[in-house]
């Protein structure tokens, strides 16, 4: 058993009150987001990973939290996944998606907890009421 360890980022855009999750096509939801790539700044990364799946631009990024999760994927491997957590706001609420996503929805933060989220986005969602 292969133990794997990544570094990732999610971008939690807000528009008028509301925050953007999106729902992958195995049926959990997250915010916008996906690895860090060689190089790169974490922070571009998030501004890049929600420009790639929602055709939306951050405006005034913030650093929010640290979300971690450790779990076994499909083949049996470990793996612990490190995301950090930005927060912005955006200029207007008309989503395109990518591939990655079938469906996406502007819910209050209160809203959000009541939906299936995936592992590192549910940690995410209770550091940030935390806040």
């Amino acid at each position: 058993m292969a133990q794997i360890q990544e570094l990732n980022v999610y971008m939690i855009p807000e528009f008028e009150g509301k925050l953007l999750v999106l729902k992958r096509k195995n049926g959990l939801w997250e915010f916008p987001g996906g690895g860090v790539d060689w190089g790169e700044k974490p922070e571009q990364s998030a501004s890049r990973e929600l420009r790639e799946e929602t055709g939306l631009s951050a405006i005034e990024p913030k650093f929010i939290c640290v979300s971690s999760a450790t779990y076994k994927t499909p083949g049996g491997d470990g793996k612990h996944s490190v995301y950090l957590v930005y927060k912005c706001t955006v200029s207007g609420s008309n989503v395109i998606l990518c591939e990655e996503h079938d469906e996406f929805r502007w819910m209050f933060p209160r809203e959000i907890k009541y939906l299936k989220l995936g592992l590192n986005a549910e940690e995410a969602m209770e550091l940030l009421e935390e806040k």
